[in-house]
């Protein structure tokens, strides 16, 4: 019996199906939120120094907390560790919602980012951590392919989508509450 190669090995586990569908959703939503923060406070200020405000208050959590997420991930629960933040970025999307339609402060602006940020450095790593835990051995190369493909797609068509939406709905305020699930 020859061995031959198959593309969808990884698909044919339900629960990395669903994994998928959460990495791509996760992702298409993260971007659209990157396009349509961009976009919205470019037009309300004018400033490329607001604009590059943004990455430093994402980041600056990111770096600060990598050490200690690290070791909370390793100590604790992935899955509960991705729920939770994917359930704080849900709440940062609502936070951003309710700033764009009453014009907020960029100051408040800028604290829903730092906790993006936050999230985003358990998220992230603990995510990463799930696919081995639910494909077989021996399709975590087809599996690992399949997460980096879809990852991309939605590195792609979140600012498609992000601008398309800010187009046709005429703002940025939507497009955070789809990304939180509200609408």
């Amino acid at each position: 019996m020859s061995d031959t190669h198959d593309p969808y090995q990884a698909l044919r586990f339900p629960g990395f199906r669903l994994l998928l569908t959460g990495i791509f959703i996760a992702g298409l939503g993260e971007r659209m939120i990157d396009v349509a923060l961009g976009w919205e406070l470019y037009q309300r200020t004018g400033s490329a120094l607001v604009l590059g405000g943004v990455g430093l208050a994402v980041v600056i959590p990111v770096i600060l907390l990598s050490l200690p997420a690290g070791h909370i991930i390793d100590r604790f629960n992935r899955k509960y560790i991705v729920i939770i933040s994917q359930a704080v970025l849900a709440l940062v999307s609502l936070g951003l919602t309710v700033l764009s339609f009453e014009r907020g402060s960029l100051v408040l602006i800028y604290g829903c980012l730092m906790l993006y940020g936050c999230a985003s450095a358990f998220n992230s790593p603990a995510a990463a951590t799930l696919v081995p835990q639910v494909v077989d051995e021996r399709a975590f190369e087809n599996a690992a392919t399949w997460d980096s493909s879809v990852g991309q797609l939605a590195s792609v068509l979140g600012p498609a989508v992000g601008g398309l939406l800010i187009a046709l709905l005429g703002g940025a305020t939507l497009v955070y509450a789809i990304n939180a699930g509200v609408i």
